[in-house]
């Protein structure tokens, strides 16, 4: 009896591996990616990201493998490095459906050309200049939205200027202007209290704000084709949308 249940024990354990263990196939693609950062070759690495290489509004995305190296130390502390170069290609790594190959649960995501395509943490540097750019932004506001925690969207359409600032604990404010008012100026209108809602696994979402009768829904495409824009606005009175516009500029997506 006691033969039986280790047999099933070791099966049990042998299944548990082989589910969660990365396919050979799929090798190739990691450990390059590997090698570059167990040889901290930033050249090398900077050649295995696809850019831009997105990184967390305000912090400007990098554009280009000599900027990836000028900014190196923003994305890649000896940490980070170290995950990297000393991690295991067969219980550390997992492909994830259409979205790539992550690494513990998504700290770095790579895709199936052997390019990095997200890294998901912020050091203390990126960290402390993510805080200085914040400081600046609210210098360039008008006083009466200057407070705030982190901005999350900074949008134009074709009519509008649009703003989404987290005010913290997931209190987001809306605020707009007509496209050719500026930012210090005060806005036309400020609305509290949004509602963000998720779309399917893709990452796309929506954020809403009320104002009586009307609904003023931000949808934010994070996953889309060569087209897609980066997102729409539109606005509704009760159910009967009144106007839908195309965002042609946006800095900033939250997720």
């Amino acid at each position: 009896m006691k033969f039986l249940s280790y047999t099933a024990l070791c099966l049990s354990l042998l299944f548990t591996l082989n589910t969660f263990a990365l396919e050979q196939k799929y090798h190739e693609f990691v450990l390059p990616v590997i090698a570059a950062f167990e040889s901290d070759d930033k050249a090398a690495i900077a050649s295995l990201v696809y850019y831009p290489l997105k990184r967390r509004y305000p912090i400007p995305d990098i554009k280009d493998e000599v900027e990836l190296i000028n900014r190196f130390d923003e994305v890649f502390n000896d940490e980070l490095v170290t995950v990297i170069a000393s991690s295991n290609i067969d219980t550390d790594w997992e492909k994830v459906g259409w979205r790539g190959i992550m690494l513990n649960n998504g700290v770095m995501w790579v895709d199936t050309e052997g390019k990095i395509i997200a890294v998901n943490t912020q050091n203390t540097k990126e960290q402390a200049l993510a805080k200085s750019l914040i400081e600046d932004d609210k210098q360039s506001l008008h006083s009466s939205i200057n407070n705030f925690e982190k901005p999350v969207l900074d949008w134009k359409t074709a009519k509008y200027h649009i703003r989404v600032d987290d005010l913290g604990n997931g209190n987001f404010r809306y605020a707009v202007w007509g496209i050719n008012k500026k930012l210090s100026d005060k806005p036309d209108m400020v609305l509290l209290n949004g509602d963000i809602k998720f779309s399917g696994s893709g990452g796309n979402h929506s954020y809403t704000f009320k104002n009586g009768r009307y609904s003023y829904v931000l949808q934010v495409t994070i996953i889309g084709c060569d087209t897609s824009p980066p997102g729409w606005l539109e606005v509704y009175k009760d159910d009967e949308l009144l106007l839908s516009e195309d965002v042609i500029s946006a800095v900033g997506t939250d997720t």
